[in-house]
């Protein structure tokens, strides 16, 4: 009869050690999941923000190439018109904690306004250009005016 009593004892308190631990996941549960979710949220911010500064660097890239002349004034297009994709070598995007991961670049030159501008010795041509940065499926836009000098006045 003693064992018997220990024994129904035992379950019962096997079974009430098993609804504590229930409970306590239970409660546990919320409180874990919303750092998670926040160090995900913080992720594909942090992911966002190093994709605005490729694109910052690449526009910059861009710049320089109007600058040296790498883009012909003929592919400049004018008001109205839009040039065909350039493609640039793949950039690779470093997160903390994260993977590196290779991105395509490529951009798009379109044409937003054209001036003349004449002086006395020389006549401008200024083109506002509209950039798009192409960074895998996301699109950024900047804003450059280019001049040529063309021909000298007498």
């Amino acid at each position: 009869m003693y064992s018997s009593c220990v024994r129904e004892k035992k379950t019962f308190l096997l079974l009430e050690v098993l609804m504590a631990f229930f409970l306590v996941c239970l409660c546990a549960i919320p409180l874990v999941t919303g750092p998670l979710k926040l160090y995900r949220q913080q992720t594909a911010h942090f992911i966002d923000m190093e994709k605005e500064r490729l694109a910052d660097w690449t526009f910059c890239e861009i710049k320089e190439m109007l600058f040296n002349q790498e883009i012909p004034w003929e592919k400049i297009p004018a008001k109205g018109e839009s040039s065909l994709p350039f493609s640039l070598s793949p950039a690779i995007l470093h997160v903390p904690n994260c993977q590196a991961k290779t991105i395509s670049r490529a951009f798009v030159l379109t044409g937003r306004g054209e001036k003349i501008n004449k002086t006395e010795k020389q006549e401008e041509i200024v083109r506002q250009l509209g950039i798009y940065v192409l960074l895998d499926s996301k699109r950024y836009a900047f804003r450059l005016p280019v001049t040529k000098k063309s021909r000298q006045k007498i």
